[in-house]
């Protein structure tokens, strides 16, 4: 499982550079298209809360590296789907990592310093709802750019203009 992760996360971040080679886009507006898409496996457009939860899954067992069931802060901000690149050619890779401890703090509900898996599902249900602006619950790709935590912090901190 941790190597058939490992490989989606590979191939989505040279799809990122790809594709932003190929576009007049931004690279972070591509990075979070391209994340979009790798959740809206299905190509419907839209996401629910069940496509979110497959993801996260996911997502959450790449990032567990010790496999302990829970996310240290380096286990957390090592998964990136190229922000960080773009975070290095801007100047901004400080900002970044305090944007993304911005969020592991808000999602580490306990405050113990690691998020578990039930604190992961909380969090990302909950940036769900606060990103579904037509309480449809489903989220196009405009909502899930404009509204979901993650992507609102590493947009703020790279380019707060975008």
């Amino acid at each position: 499982m941790k190597s058939r992760t490992a490989m989606g996360l590979a191939l989505l971040l040279g799809t990122a550079s790809l594709a932003s080679a190929q576009s007049d886009k931004p690279e972070g507006r591509l990075t979070a298209e391209l994340t979009f898409a790798s959740i809206d496996a299905t190509d419907k457009g839209y996401v629910h809360l069940g496509d979110m939860e497959q993801f996260r899954a996911s997502v959450f067992a790449g990032m567990d590296y010790d496999e302990d069931r829970k996310l240290s802060f380096g286990e957390f901000a090592a998964w990136d789907p190229g922000f960080s690149t773009i975070a290095e050619a801007e100047g901004k890779s400080d900002t970044l990592t305090t944007a993304k401890k911005i969020v592991f703090a808000f999602w580490d509900r306990n405050g113990s310093g690691t998020i578990s898996e039930p604190e992961m599902r909380f969090a990302v249900n909950a940036d769900f709802r606060r990103a579904d602006l037509d309480d449809s619950a489903t989220l196009t790709e405009d909502e899930f750019i404009k509204g979901f935590a993650i992507i609102v912090a590493v947009r703020a901190a790279l380019r707060p203009d975008l």
